[in-house]
């Protein structure tokens, strides 16, 4: 008489770690998505850059205007027509998009971070709108610090519940996006005061003008061309962090 085959182990359960729905590689529920967030950003920061460049020329094209009024090459209203239109430049339609979507996107990815079970978060989602506003609010120093935040909870190789993710390293992209959009942009709000006087209540002294435009000319140049940076910076930024986010999140 053989052996018989000794019978099946008893159902001992799911392992340690087990995922019951969806395996490993499901997104987390609850969780919300950005892509589509991200990608709109990033259309609108690259279609921004040009805009940008354009706007530099004609920073170059009011100097040369306020320069040409005070030697008596031009008239005032050509001066005047000149200012007119480096003021409202197309590049700064973007910004109030931009600024929305980029609220929208921090607000989600901070309620994700609840979803992955990083416990201990400093900015609830509420702060991806407050924090534009709190003071210094041209610092912007809480979206700053929001932004290491996320970009910590959004690492895909901490699991959840792991508490060492508060530990995480920051690439150093979100400190150079933040002093070249909350720092360097202090020196230029000078000069912007200074200019933006001129059009206080009495009207507008076009020699004090065109003097102003002609004595920030280089500094007004140099700001537009950091301005150009910060965009670029800003969009590599985002897709960076999305792209670390996703694969937290598991979103295809």
């Amino acid at each position: 008489m053989t052996d018989m085959p000794p019978p099946p182990p008893p159902n001992m359960g799911p392992p340690p770690g087990y995922v019951a729905y969806g395996g490993a590689n499901a997104a987390p529920q609850g969780a919300q998505a950005i892509g589509g967030l991200s990608k709109a950003l990033a259309v609108l920061l690259f279609i921004m850059i040009p805009l940008q460049i354009l706007g530099v020329f004609a920073t170059i094209g009011v100097s040369e205007k306020a320069k040409d009024f005070l030697d008596g090459s031009i008239s005032r209203t050509e001066f005047e027509d000149a200012t007119e239109a480096n003021l409202s430049t197309f590049a700064g339609l973007f910004v109030i998009p931009i600024a929305v979507l980029t609220i929208i996107w921090m607000y989600r990815m901070a309620g994700n971070l609840r979803v992955l079970g990083r416990s201990g978060a400093t900015w609830a989602p509420g702060w991806a709108i407050g924090g534009w506003f709190v003071p210094p609010c041209v610092l912007y120093v809480v979206p700053w610090l929001m932004f290491k935040e996320l970009w910590r909870g959004s690492d895909p190789d901490v699991g959840y519940g792991d508490p060492s993710w508060k530990q995480g390293r920051v690439a150093p992209i979100v400190t150079v996006w933040w002093v070249m959009y909350g720092l360097l942009p202090l020196v230029g709000i000078f000069t912007a005061a200074s200019i933006v006087t001129q059009f206080s209540s009495g009207g507008v002294d076009v020699d004090d003008l065109a003097k102003q435009y002609d004595k920030y000319a280089n500094l007004n140049l140099a700001m537009a061309v950091v301005g150009i940076g910060t965009t670029a910076v800003y969009l590599v930024f985002v897709r960076q962090l999305s792209a670390r986010h996703m694969r937290a999140t598991r979103e295809a």
